[in-house]
């Protein structure tokens, strides 16, 4: 690099006395270092007569050391920012079901805290995200916490919010069409319902990878009742028209109730919620890390923040 220095200078200077005295070296040597660019680069970078100047290469070798000066300005800048962790990255797993419950509310939080910090988001089912999570692939999981799945030893968990209760989402036609008796249905939608009360209507059920879909699977066939199942599918919020219009009902948690509720009032103005009693679940939320390494701030204060959207839900 002081080649680039060197022509710099005499670019400066336009005088190779003059820059040698700057450059503390003999006349002599710094044109023997300019002759030795110019053979380099097979190009001649000054016109000595008839006085010094650049060439239109030489022009365009003191803009690129120029933007060079401020792209390493700027690398070294950017490096600092690490080192004193104002900028980063942080990857985050989230089971799609409660992605656009939580992640908006833990983004604009954490945003307002680190506005230079990376938030990339991957959406999955639990056991895939646990899976990188031990590879080192992601940072975070926010997923179920009792499925089943493995986890490393590596791995730590925090339990967020507790979910245990399961309702049964539709619409009050449907229910009448399925044989439920009118006068029932106030009592039902205040009291809840068994499981046979409702086997002969048709629902949308998760697949097989969903935690509820294995829950409320298991108690059919611990009753010997056959499901009348007519889609399956991994997101409920899309399909929720289709109960609204007496098509289908559907298994939430108490979560995704309160969610639905709330984000899609038109649609629950003509479904009824009935608590599903004698089935009990467990879609407990938690956050997932690698433990037994040192955190950044922004690691800290993402799992902070994340404790506190889920504490405040």
């Amino acid at each position: 690099m002081d080649y680039f220095r060197y022509f710099e200078e005499v670019a400066r200077a336009m005088s190779f006395t003059k820059a040698s005295k700057n450059l503390h070296i003999s006349q002599q040597a710094l044109s023997e270092y300019i002759k030795r660019m110019e053979q380099h680069f097979d190009i001649a970078l000054f016109n000595r007569k008839p006085t010094l100047h650049l060439t239109h290469a030489g022009e365009l070798l003191r803009e690129y050391i120029s933007q060079s000066v401020y792209r390493e300005e700027q690398l070294l800048a950017d490096f600092s920012r690490i080192r004193t962790r104002q900028v980063g990255r942080i990857r985050l797993g989230i089971t799609p079901t409660r992605a656009p419950i939580f992640f908006p509310l833990i983004f604009t939080r954490f945003n307002k805290m680190h506005p230079a910090v990376e938030l990339s988001l991957r959406e999955d089912h639990t056991q895939f995200l646990v899976k990188d999570l031990a590879e080192g692939k992601i940072d975070f999981v926010i997923a179920l916490e009792n499925t089943g799945v493995q986890l490393s030893r590596t791995v730590t968990t925090t339990t967020l919010l507790q979910d245990r209760k399961l309702y049964f989402l539709a619409a009050k036609p449907l229910l009448l069409n399925a044989g439920f008796p009118p006068r029932r249905i106030p009592h039902a939608v205040s009291r809840g319902v068994a499981l046979e009360q409702i086997k002969q209507i048709p629902i949308i059920l998760k697949p097989g990878i969903s935690r509820i879909h294995d829950q409320v699977f298991q108690e059919y066939q611990k009753r010997k009742i056959k499901p009348k199942i007519v889609i399956e599918s991994s997101h409920v919020f899309p399909l929720l028209p289709l109960c609204a219009a007496g098509n289908a009902g559907a298994f939430v948690s108490h979560t995704i109730l309160r969610y639905i509720t709330e984000h899609y009032p038109h649609i629950m103005d003509r479904m009824l919620a009935l608590p599903v009693n004698n089935l009990p679940i467990n879609c407990d939320v938690a956050l997932m890390y690698c433990g037994g390494v040192p955190m950044s701030v922004h690691f800290e204060d993402f799992m902070l923040v994340t404790k506190e959207v889920f504490a405040a839900y």
